[in-house]
């Protein structure tokens, strides 16, 4: 044999008849272990006894064998079985959809054990150049939970997110669309469209919010709808307007559509009656080709329900909305959100709400 090589409680040695080196040593436990270091090189062989050392001198020697025999996990099997025990709230996670698809495909079958810093700060890069920095954040928070979820199973050695920041995105001005244009998509959108989008646009709720929304949340009596605020994790009133109040009413006997536009099935939409309170209001569904097809009708570079979000605050902030009416109304958590629409004067929310039904010209009648 050849001579041996010490790193700290690490015994560097060849053994007879093998080219490659191989490392002695005893566990916390105190079992020897014998470990190939797969290398025959002795340099790279020392650094990788260090870092079994390291791990003995910190406890965790136990954890990089459970890492070895870890080591051909996917990435898609670890995202999968994140998925499985995620905390992510069901509209985050719809969000999310797009992205892991995308992740999935970039790196689903390579063993994550294997995915490196350098890796995914290239990726993270690829998105900035090829999106916007505000992707790429997206992006990096779907990471850091795969890869935290793989660290804490003991199915990757380090977390090759850790030291990735957030990067500060510029500001965007929210797009909002006229009354002109709001009274134009919605006389070209379907009838199920319509509904949504109006709803959307009359009271500033966010999609997944919408349809969220079960028939005990609907206060026709007090003309109020509850929000369980499934982003900030709290309650907050919303008025009706003399709209959404009529929308409602209709909707409590059940509705049935037919899906016309080009492009998507031709199956019937349901919309469940108020019998059962806990029945979804307004179930989900795919509005995107119906948007899309209307945006061009009408001259729109695009035409997304977020929009109808950024068309209510603006509204409101002409009206006389001030910060805390559009935060309580809309579930902002901070002032400079609000202020992105504009600054105003103080005014109750009842009456800020009622700016909808007291610009009758303005508003879209209903269909």
């Amino acid at each position: 044999m050849a001579d041996k090589q010490y790193v700290g409680a690490v015994t560097v040695k060849r053994r007879t008849g093998i080219a490659n080196y191989w490392a002695y040593y005893r566990d916390t436990t105190g079992k020897q272990r014998l470990r190939s270091l797969k290398t025959n090189n002795l340099k790279e062989a020392l650094a990788r006894a260090k870092k079994i050392n390291e791990s003995l001198e910190s406890g965790t020697d136990g954890r990089l064998d459970t890492v070895r025999r870890n080591r051909a996990t996917t990435f898609s099997s670890v995202m999968e079985a994140y998925l499985k025990v995620t905390t992510w709230a069901p509209s985050t996670l719809d969000r999310n959809l797009d992205r892991i698809k995308l992740i999935n495909e970039r790196w689903g079958e390579v063993p994550i054990a294997q995915i490196a810093p350098s890796d995914v700060g290239l990726y993270l890069q690829e998105l900035v150049e090829t999106r916007s920095i505000a992707t790429r954040n997206r992006y990096l928070a779907v990471l850091r939970k795969v890869f935290g979820y793989a660290f804490d199973n003991a199915l990757i050695p380090t977390d090759p997110t850790d030291g990735l920041k957030q990067l500060k995105e510029p500001e965007r001005i929210p797009t909002a669309l006229t009354a002109a244009q709001f009274g134009q998509i919605m006389n070209v959108l379907p009838p199920y469209a319509q509904i949504i989008m109006g709803i959307l646009h009359d009271t500033g709720m966010r999609a997944g919010e919408l349809h969220s929304l079960r028939w005990r949340h609907i206060r026709s009596d007090q003309r109020r709808i509850v929000v369980e605020d499934a982003k900030n994790s709290e309650l907050r009133l919303i008025p009706m307007t003399d709209y959404v109040h009529g929308v409602f009413e209709e909707l409590r006997q059940g509705s049935a559509f037919s899906q016309t536009q080009k492009g998507q099935s031709r199956a019937t939409i349901v919309w469940p009656d108020d019998s059962d309170p806990d029945s979804i209001v307004i179930p989900r569904i795919d509005i995107k080709k119906s948007l899309a097809a209307a945006a061009e009708k009408v001259g729109l570079p695009k035409l997304t329900r977020h929009m109808m979000r950024h068309t209510f605050a603006t509204f409101l902030g002409s009206k006389g909305a001030t910060d805390m009416d559009l935060m309580d109304l809309g579930g902002w958590k901070s002032v400079a959100m609000v202020r992105r629409y504009r600054k105003v004067v103080d005014e109750r929310l009842d009456d800020v709400m009622g700016a909808f039904n007291d610009s009758s010209e303005e508003q879209i009648s209903e269909q």
